[in-house]
């Protein structure tokens, strides 16, 4: 990939590797901790600017430092608002970080076709609010909420802006309602994943109860209102691999699954995905089968199983994880097949 090394991407990859450093910071008991956290937030920060500066200095703008640079902004805030959740109201946490979510989503949905929706100078007013407000909340300044509330608001501003621009660059309705649903269960993502971090179980088995009956409503009224997109089954299959993916890494990280089990869904996961995004690149189709259904049927219950502890979680485990390894060879298979049918687009 184009400028993947170049000096501004390195400075990029060095703020993306520190944000654990500020959030130990953030958590450590110590005195001063929350100005050490503080300065280190805005460190990090400031080395965007400093690598957009030489970027443009150097003349080293690439489509690599386009997408990862806002991927960079992301992480450092989303990591920040989810271990300033407390101090930070929960819906305001999650506002912010669904709205990454969905951009996020946008960008890698759109990387095959070669299509980099960079940052817009809404999206860096946003960013810049969301600092300032983070900021302010970490060192307990005064008027620290209505900081967070203007971030928050001028993120679901920006957020809208991104929606109307994918809407123009895919030529599909993407205003529709299954695509709203659909959207509605992404941002439900960061609560679950935060009440299961805090350990309110209860709560985040309503919150997936919620999840799982509203992927079934946007599938009834795309076929039904006859409003099925190619985006559409992208961006449904996204929030899907995004809730189970987090699910289990957040599993590791309170102790309820070994990390061999990651290790284990983690080479069928990045198989699939790299084959449906090449896919999508050669023949601009979402693929989708009865299997692939199935296999995510099959991970609900396995979350699930594993929240409630349920006597047979491990076996669920091992049938979902032999059936993700068929259906991973079944699309690779397909998508060979496929691509030795079909021309290749230009």
């Amino acid at each position: 990939m184009e400028g993947l090394f170049s000096k501004p991407n390195q400075i990029t990859y060095i703020r993306i590797l520190l944000i654990p450093i500020f959030v130990i910071f953030l958590l450590t008991e110590m005195p001063y901790r929350d100005y050490i956290a503080a300065f280190i937030f805005i460190l990090l920060s400031l080395s965007d600017a400093f690598d957009g500066y030489i970027a443009r200095k150097k003349n080293q703008i690439t489509r690599t430092g386009k997408i990862i640079d806002p991927i960079a902004d992301k992480l450092l805030i989303s990591a920040a608002l989810i271990f300033l959740v407390g101090r930070i109201q929960l819906w305001m946490a999650v506002v912010i970080i669904a709205r990454e979510l969905v951009i996020t989503a946008a960008r890698i949905i759109f990387l095959p076709k070669k299509v980099v929706i960079g940052a817009s100078k809404l999206g860096k007013i946003k960013t810049i609010s969301q600092i300032i407000a983070i900021v302010a909340v970490i060192l307990n300044a005064p008027l620290n909420w209505w900081l967070m509330l203007i971030a928050v608001i001028i993120t679901i501003i920006s957020g809208l802006d991104y929606i109307i621009k994918i809407g123009k660059l895919i030529g599909e309705n993407f205003l529709n309602i299954p695509n709203v649903i659909t959207t509605f269960r992404l941002l439900l993502i960061p609560l679950f994943i935060i009440n299961l971090i805090k350990l309110n179980l209860n709560f985040a088995l309503a919150v997936l109860a919620i999840f799982v009956l509203s992927d079934k409503l946007d599938g009834i009224w795309a076929r039904a209102a006859n409003q099925i997109t190619k985006f559409g089954r992208v961006y449904d299959g996204f929030v899907d691999f995004l809730l189970i993916v987090s699910s289990l890494i957040v599993f590791y990280m309170i102790g309820f699954l070994e990390f061999f089990w990651i290790l284990i869904f983690a080479a069928p996961s990045i198989i699939l995905t790299i084959t449906k995004l090449s896919h999508y690149r050669k023949l601009k189709e979402a693929t989708s089968s009865a299997l692939g259904k199935i296999v995510v049927g099959i991970s609900y219950a396995v979350v699930i199983a594993i929240i409630i502890d349920f006597a047979y979680k491990f076996e669920i485990l091992v049938l979902v994880a032999i059936l993700a390894c068929i259906y991973m060879i079944a699309e690779v298979h397909k998508s060979f097949r496929l691509n030795k049918l079909k021309p290749r687009f230009s």
